[in-house]
């Protein structure tokens, strides 16, 4: 999946039925951990995330490539706490191929700054972002 300006017509992947939300523990504020570090977190996250549905996703290309939960029915102000307590800049949250990249405050006090895309199929005009849902990569 990518992030695209446009809406494509009768596109949206089965995992994004309802509200869903996209987060990931890997390198805390964009600082690359070790690969150890990194899974530890990410197996807190998943503890942490039992509540809801999830599946496995990725996101970003190359040697920047972080494992992610895709969260079902997880509400914004959810995955936004869930990112915050794992030191993320960011989550993606959405409600079926509407997506809102959402930008976390860096000390966890204040308000957060969203930026709104559409799902794509990955390579079809991608702007921002490339999580991937499973099968995907």
């Amino acid at each position: 999946m990518t992030l695209g300006a446009e809406r494509l017509p009768g596109f949206r992947p089965a995992w994004a039925a309802a509200r869903w939300g996209i987060v990931t523990a890997w390198n805390p504020a964009g600082q690359a951990q070790d690969r150890a570090a990194n899974r530890a977190a990410q197996a807190r996250l998943r503890v942490a995330a039992a509540r809801w549905s999830s599946l496995n996703g990725v996101n970003g290309d190359g040697d920047w490539q972080e494992p992610t939960l895709i969260l079902s029915g997880i509400s914004l102000r959810d995955v936004a706490a869930l990112g915050g307590a794992f030191g993320q800049a960011a989550v993606l949250w959405g409600s079926g191929a509407r997506a809102a990249l959402v930008w976390l405050p860096a000390s966890g006090v204040g308000g957060v700054r969203a930026e709104r895309w559409w799902l794509r199929p990955a390579g079809k005009g991608a702007v921002a972002g490339t999580p991937a849902g499973p099968g995907d990569v």
